[in-house]
């Protein structure tokens, strides 16, 4: 596992790598948040218990990331497509409904990508729907640079989605 360490920020925010210790909070995360506007704008995968307990318990090359003050996990981050063999990870994030506009996302945002730079990586790469301005103001003042968009369709609906890159050779 990866090293966790407490914000120093926020003394009662811990960030830390996801397991099987994290797959009940991490199962009611998911529940928390299934029908809110998250799943608008975040769909990599359905936030459903057993897609909670696959992330926390099975093995992988994927990296799960939480925020957790106590018990209660707060937000989760990823870097993926390591297990397809890709070098440059997708990153993604997303903060309970809860909690949002608190400068939490900001933050392991931060320490992701700095997850990211430690094993090595060269870049990072995310997807972010145009319509999600807090969002890509988020990635922009990260560093993330709009490579491409294209058009996608989600529930029914063309919309515009954002692929943005952040070098981490630096």
């Amino acid at each position: 596992m990866g090293a966790s360490v407490v914000d120093r920020e926020r003394e009662d925010v811990r960030f830390d790598e996801v397991g099987s210790r994290y797959a009940e909070a991490l199962a009611a995360l998911f529940e928390r948040n299934r029908d809110s506007a998250i799943t608008r704008t975040f769909d990599p995968f359905q936030l459903t218990s057993s897609q909670a307990r696959r992330i926390a318990t099975e093995a992988r090359r994927d990296l799960y990331y939480s925020a957790t003050q106590g018990e209660h996990l707060l937000a989760l981050s990823m870097l993926r497509g390591f297990d397809e063999g890709y070098e440059i990870p997708s990153f993604g994030i997303f903060v309970d409904r809860e909690r949002k506009e608190r400068g939490l996302g900001r933050r392991l945002s931060e320490w992701t990508i700095e997850q990211a730079r430690l094993r090595g990586c060269e870049a990072v790469r995310l997807t972010v729907y145009a319509d999600n301005p807090t969002a890509r103001g988020l990635f922009a003042s990260l560093g993330f640079r709009e490579m491409e968009r294209e058009i996608v369709d989600r529930a029914g609906e063309p919309v515009e989605k954002l692929i943005m890159r952040l070098d981490l050779d630096g």
